[in-house]
């Protein structure tokens, strides 16, 4: 009887342990080749609501907790009074027994997978969210300046992160979030170079976010051309938020902005030479408005 009630406890209790002890070795690789956010450590002010939303996360996890709870207590605690009870003297490995322990093998390594793939990807989200949020409000600055500002603007099958109406022109920016490698400290500032076609980073190198932001600028372009009747040019943008943009003369005389939305990289949209009206700045802010999905009563 002791034999018994040992496996039916070895049986629960390992299974807890196999699955805390692969948990703890993902984070555990994870974290030794994980690069870090350029904007850890930093000041970036608050948004409206910030607090409520981690309140929400906080939340939300305990109750889903809590769910879970409910809905595997009786089928485990069967599970366990049931084991206590098997005669594990008679048991024999044999064929059915295999398929067992292959199916539970086949269910640890499948939920091991996704564990990894989507925690990598909510590291992802959140890492994007960060940076579009510090972009959208160092960029609600400009409007003191003269500025109109629309935010995750929708576009069919994607979102224009952000568009800039000011005096100066029109500006689709795409906000980029990239971690730097482990090997730059936090203190140091984390560099990035632009040669008017790619972005070189420490360790690699892409042009992908300036063919991102490209498009982009061309959608919103031919959307207000159809819209207003007239041709208005919007110039693409990419927003990096925590590194530092070194440029070359290719890069500042380019067709695309690179910038860091900290400090006061985002005055730029606001100096210059006025070229668009203010009567016209709001008929391309009404016109661009109307991308957003009307609320219902």
């Amino acid at each position: 009887m002791k034999w018994q009630a040992f496996m039916g406890h070895f049986i629960f209790i390992g299974s807890l342990f196999i699955t805390a002890a692969i948990t703890l070795t993902i984070k555990w690789l994870s974290q030794r080749r994980q690069r870090r956010s350029p904007l850890y450590g930093k000041q970036i002010g608050h948004l409206p609501g910030q607090q409520l939303l981690e309140r929400i996360d906080s939340e939300s996890f305990e109750a889903s907790f809590g769910v879970d709870v409910m809905i595997i207590a009786a089928p485990l605690l069967t599970l366990v009074w049931a084991t206590m009870r098997i005669n594990w003297g008679m048991v024999r490995l044999g064929v059915g027994e295999l398929i067992f322990i292959a199916g539970w093998l086949g269910c640890l390594i499948f939920g091991a997978w996704k564990y990894q793939r989507h925690a990598k990807r909510r590291q992802q989200a959140r890492d994007g969210l960060l940076a579009e949020r510090v972009t959208g409000m160092q960029l609600n600055r400009l409007m003191s300046e003269g500025c109109l500002i629309l935010h995750d603007l929708p576009f069919g099958s994607f979102n224009v992160d952000h568009v800039v109406v000011s005096p100066r022109g029109v500006f689709a920016i795409e906000t980029k979030s990239f971690r730097k490698p482990k090997n730059i400290s936090a203190g140091k500032p984390a560099v990035v170079a632009f040669d008017g076609s790619t972005l070189r980073f420490p360790d690699f190198a892409t042009s992908a976010p300036l063919e991102q932001a490209r498009r982009q600028a061309q959608s919103v372009a031919g959307f207000l051309r159809e819209t207003l009747g007239e041709g208005v040019y919007v110039q693409p943008a990419v927003a990096l938020p925590g590194w530092w943009i070194e440029k070359n003369q290719a890069g500042k005389a380019g067709d695309i902005f690179v910038f860091t939305p900290m400090g006061r990289g985002c005055e730029w949209f606001a100096r210059g030479d006025e070229t668009v009206s203010a009567a016209k700045r709001g008929l391309i802010a009404q016109a661009l408005a109307t991308k957003y999905p009307i609320a219902s009563e």
